[in-house]
C-alpha cells in the first residue's frame, strides 16, 4: 500500500507542476539534476483498533531542491502550491487519500514538505477448516 501512496504523490506531483520539475521515488547516488523532488517515506506504522480493522499511518516527506539554494521566495511558491496540491491525491486503483498534518521548513537550503496519509484497513479473516465427522444416526 505505501508504494501506491509514493506513486500517488508522484502523480499529483506531476500533475500539478508538469514537466519543470522532475519527481524521483528511489535513492540517487549520482545524476540528481536539481530543481527536483524527493519523495521519502519516514515512519509508517500499524495500529491495531477493534477485531480485523488497522490504523495505517504513512507520513511522507517530499523535499524539493532548488537550483539555487538560496532561492527561497521559490521554495514558499512550491510549498504553497503543495498545501494545496497534496490534500487529495488519487492511487494508482483509484482510491483517493486525504493529506493531513501538512507542514514544511526550508533546512539547509532544501525546503521539507510533510504530509501523512491515513487509513484503516481490514484484514481479511483467516478461514479454518473443519476436521472430520463421524455421525451415527438410528431410528427410534
Amino acid at each position: 500500500m505505501l508504494n501506491e501512496i509514493v506513486k500517488g504523490v508522484s502523480m499529483k506531483l506531476n500533475a500539478t507542476f508538469g514537466n519543470r520539475y522532475k519527481a524521483y521515488e528511489n535513492d540517487v547516488k549520482q545524476g540528481l539534476k536539481p530543481p527536483c523532488f524527493f519523495i521519502g517515506v519516514l515512519k509508517p506504522e500499524l495500529s491495531p483498533l477493534v477485531g480485523r480493522r488497522y490504523l495505517s499511518t504513512n507520513p511522507l516527506d517530499v523535499r524539493f531542491i532548488p537550483a539555487d539554494s538560496g532561492r527561497n521566495v521559490e521554495m514558499f511558491n512550491i510549498a504553497a502550491e503543495l498545501l494545496e496540491a497534496l490534500e487529495y491525491i488519487t492511487l494508482p486503483d483509484g482510491d483517493m487519500l486525504r493529506g493531513t498534518g501538512m507542514n514544511y521548513e526550508v533546512v539547509d537550503g532544501v525546503l521539507h514538505f510533510f504530509v501523512n496519509y491515513n487509513l484503516s484497513l481490514i484484514k481479511p479473516a483467516e478461514k479454518v477448516p473443519m476436521e472430520t465427522l463421524s455421525v451415527d444416526m438410528g431410528t427410534k
